[in-house]
């Protein structure tokens, strides 16, 4: 197994969920400690506002977002201690699997956006699903982070709708690969979103988008 002191530092945020059950939220939490033969620790996650507790011997999966991927674990509960911060210790039970590659600029921005649910083997039902309000925080030519009080699960295929510059509007599709709730943004669900079928227009768009806004950070940074 590749040491873990080459993906997990003290401090990294982690997301958590329990494995094998698929309708587990994520939690976030945080390493504060890597230990060798596969040992790590973690705070206990929070949930509105309170801990989240996991019994030993539950098997969590670990997610760690890295500048090149994100990478999933498997881990097993072994101790758990309660101090002033009480923490988990955990077995990693599994290799890094990458789910995500990260080979795009990733350009920080909050905009509004619409998003629903979309069934991409019977597309002639979508235009029942209504859309709901969300937030961009993040996007690149390959996906998008968003925010959202609407309570979606791993692996669902969605629509989203934002506007650009110039009163141009893209419409792209994406998949859930990644799902945190955020206590500490008024209840919010965070997204990761990865991109499918888009077209060459579109992403031509998307690419030219994220260009122009690039540029205007970067003149803001320059005054």
């Amino acid at each position: 197994m590749e040491s873990l002191s080459k993906l997990f530092k003290v401090g990294d945020k982690v997301n958590v969920k329990v494995m094998d059950k698929s309708d587990s939220d994520t939690y976030a939490s945080q390493v504060t400690e890597v230990l060798e033969n596969g040992l790590i620790e973690i705070s206990f996650p929070m949930h509105k506002s309170k801990t989240i507790y996991f019994i030993n011997g539950e098997k969590l999966i670990l997610i760690i977002g890295k500048k090149e991927a994100i990478y999933e674990f498997q881990a097993m509960v072994i101790e758990k201690k309660y101090e002033n911060i009480p923490i988990m210790r955990l077995k990693v039970i599994s290799e890094p699997v990458r789910i995500q590659r990260r080979d795009y600029y990733r350009l920080k921005i909050t905009k509004p956006i619409k998003i629903r649910v979309i069934n991409i083997t019977n597309d002639s039902e979508d235009k029942f699903i209504e859309y709901k309000n969300g937030f961009l925080l993040d996007i690149s030519e390959g996906g998008m982070m968003v925010c959202t009080k609407e309570k979606f699960e791993d692996g669902d295929f969605l629509e989203i709708i934002m506007d650009l510059e110039d009163g141009k509007v893209i419409r792209i599709k994406g998949k859930i690969v990644r799902r945190m709730y955020n206590p500490e943004k008024s209840g919010l669900y965070e997204y990761g979103i990865e991109f499918f079928d888009v077209s060459k227009k579109d992403r031509n768009q998307l690419a030219k988008f994220i260009y122009n806004e690039q540029r205007k950070l970067l003149k803001k940074e320059m005054l």
